[in-house]
């Protein structure tokens, strides 16, 4: 007796520290730990590893640090969420439809309570308190099987890879598609709560009879315990059995009685609506009114880490309007979108502190830290990779890249700078013709006015050519006079002679614009020898030419030297008794030289004493301006010679380019 005592007090002693340590395995998450609420009504993790959970007072998102919570107000169709999917994408199914969530927004369908979701190769059904729906790109329509399924509540929905399975609150179905079905029966009746596929094998729970197996198309029940049952789910080659009001049930793989897991040994709380295992096996048991458990799995990953971009602003503006985990171009970006922020994640249910991340932009990889931000400001133009990778322990995720590219500013296109250039040059050159055109027009201006003058002096020159002085001709008559009173005829018929040949060069030259130098010499000897025969103090003259062409070959201008020899006469040696004049003419350099020499008084002397006349006066201008019209500056001189200090007399010199009648 006393030995079954010390047996029964060690086995209770075993017992409770079991059941110690069971409560210490659980962890429990509630209101005080962020969630929504303490009503946990599904669990599912997504590929990036975030765990997902559906309450009646919102949606919630964990990464094993903290919970992010979504509501109506951030756009789910209703808070009352029921059940959730991340097959493909994110779908909450509520008691007022479907919401469908993408990176930044909640896509919502109003429909019935919808209880279970499930996603093929044909599609993505939801089981509703009436019939199933098909999800389609914009809607949702109903699927039509047989009232009896159209018109029940469908509490799950299972495909085995060749039959559809449908459990009721009155019967449990097989088909063999969901929709137009050549198939469709049914296998058992009563309120079937869940299905299970176990290799291949169908199993369904229903609320009052126990546990199923289907075999042959038959229900049959493999165990009557518990009762009420809501749900069951495979854990570590064990059945967990969810019950309504007794907690968890957990079974072996022959359905046999291992344990219990309710508020009197682990949890406190028998009202238990799904059981769910992660990545990291650990085991997730969500309530009805005590919030979430956890009874931790691995510590450490096994497999490499999943990284994935949670989000990409350009200039502050979220990228919603492309998948950014799944975007196979580049990302053409505008000169002004050139600040970029990454986010990216690896979430590690049991350890999240121990996430560290690492990116690369073209080159080289920054340095490990558990910053998952990046904010790149002031990018320059060109094409852009940025990579994101992440690490727990010593085990690295597969990098993540992102593309894209930014284009050059305007102004520093090669097509716009060419486009300036050529502007540029356009506008240069129009600017060089105008200035050009408009030179050429002030050219052509200032030579339509130096042709005028010249066209004027010719004119004037022709008018002087044509009216000699007065006191020449009037000289030359009395001479003439004179001569003839005397009687000497010989000397008679030479001055007349002499003085119609001045005359008639006189005026043949004056229609012409050049004569040759011969004919201009010729006129001088006339015009010399005649003021010789009519001047009260003798003087003498000589011309001396010392040219490398016939002076018949030279082209002058008539007229040009005249002016010159006449100033001479009349007032260099007017008053001296052995006057004379001097004409040299030579050929140099392209240019013809003359001079005209007298030892008169000088010039200066001679404006002193000189009374001009208007005619002289003009002529002696007009001479000298036709001079340098014709050669350079400095080409026309007037000098005094001077003798030790006395003056001898004056010289004039020009010259003028050479030109020949050939």
């Amino acid at each position: 007796m006393k030995f079954l005592r010390s047996l029964f007090f060690i086995v209770f002693i075993f017992s409770t520290c079991n059941i110690v340590a069971q409560i210490n395995a659980f962890k429990n998450y509630n209101s005080n730990s962020g969630l929504p609420s303490a009503t946990i009504t599904n669990i599912t993790q997504d590929n990036t590893g975030y765990l997902w959970l559906t309450t009646n007072k919102g949606l919630s998102r964990f990464d094993g640090n903290e919970f992010l919570n979504y509501t109506n107000k951030d756009g789910l169709i209703s808070n009352k969420t029921t059940v959730i999917s991340s097959k493909n994408n994110l779908l909450i199914g509520t008691n007022k439809g479907l919401s469908i969530k993408t990176s930044n927004k909640f896509i919502n369908f109003e429909e019935k309570k919808i209880n279970c979701i499930i996603t093929t190769t044909t599609g993505t059904f939801l089981g509703t308190d009436k019939g199933i729906l098909r999800v389609r790109e914009d809607f949702l329509s109903n699927i039509r099987t047989n009232f009896q399924i159209d018109l029940n509540v469908i509490n799950d929905l299972k495909f085995d890879g060749r039959f559809y399975w449908i459990a009721t609150n009155k019967s449990l179905w097989k088909l063999d598609k969901l929709i137009n079905p050549t198939l469709l029966k049914r296998v058992g009746l009563g309120n079937y709560t869940a299905i299970l596929i176990n290799n291949k094998n169908c199993i369904a729970t229903t609320y009052n009879d126990g546990i199923k197996l289907i075999r042959n198309n038959i229900a049959e029940t493999i165990s009557t315990t518990p009762n009420k049952i809501t749900g069951i789910k495979k854990i570590n080659n064990q059945f967990w059995i969810i019950t309504r009001n007794e907690g968890i049930v957990v079974l072996d793989e022959n359905f046999s009685f291992e344990r219990s897991i309710n508020k009197y040994n682990t949890i406190n709380t028998n009202k238990i609506n799904t059981v769910y295992q992660d990545q990291q096996k650990n085991i997730w048991i969500a309530s009805n009114n005590r919030g979430l458990f956890k009874l931790e799995g691995e510590t450490a990953l096994k497999n490499k880490p999943v990284i994935t971009f949670q989000n990409i602003e350009v200039v502050y503006k979220a990228l919603d309007t492309i998948d950014i985990n799944n975007y196979p171009k580049t990302l053409q970006l505008k000169p002004t979108k050139n600040h970029i922020s990454f986010t990216y994640k690896t979430v590690n249910i049991n350890n999240p502190k121990k996430v560290l991340y690492r990116y690369k932009l073209n080159n080289q990889f920054s340095s490990w830290t558990s910053k998952n931000t990046v904010d790149l400001a002031y990018l320059n133009a060109g094409n852009y990779t940025f990579i994101a990778q992440s690490k727990i322990g010593k085990i690295e995720s597969n990098p993540i890249q992102f593309n894209f590219f930014i284009d050059k500013p305007i102004y520093l296109k090669s097509w716009f700078q060419w486009l300036c250039i050529t502007l540029a040059a356009l506008l240069l050159s129009g600017t060089i013709l105008f200035y050009i055109k408009k030179i050429k027009a002030k050219n052509r201006a200032k030579v339509k006015k130096l042709q005028l003058k010249n066209h004027l002096l010719s004119l004037e020159q022709k008018a002087l050519q044509l009216q000699m002085n007065p006191h020449f001709i009037f000289n030359v008559l009395n001479s003439i006079k004179a001569l003839g009173n005397s009687g000497k005829a010989t000397e008679l018929n030479t001055t007349i002679s002499k003085f119609a040949v001045l005359l008639r060069s006189v005026l043949n030259n004056s229609r012409q614009e050049e004569i040759s130098l011969a004919e201009e010499i010729s006129a001088l000897k006339n015009y010399i020898e005649l003021e010789q025969q009519m001047s009260s103090n003798s003087f003498n003259y000589q011309i001396n030419t010392n040219l490398n062409l016939d002076s018949e070959e030279i082209l002058i201008p008539p007229m040009l030297i005249q002016p010159f020899v006449e100033n001479s006469i009349k007032h260099g040696i007017k008053a001296k008794k052995d006057g004379k004049i001097t004409l040299d003419f030579s050929t140099k350099n392209n240019y013809l030289r003359c001079s005209i020499i007298d030892n008169g008084i000088g010039i200066l002397e001679s404006k002193k004493n000189k009374k001009v006349s208007s005619h002289n006066s003009v002529a002696i201008k007009i001479t000298e301006e036709r001079i340098k019209t014709l050669t350079k500056r400095n080409a026309f001189r007037i000098k005094e010679l001077l003798d030790k200090n006395i003056t001898t007399g004056t010289k004039v010199s020009f010259k003028i380019p050479l030109k020949t009648d050939f």
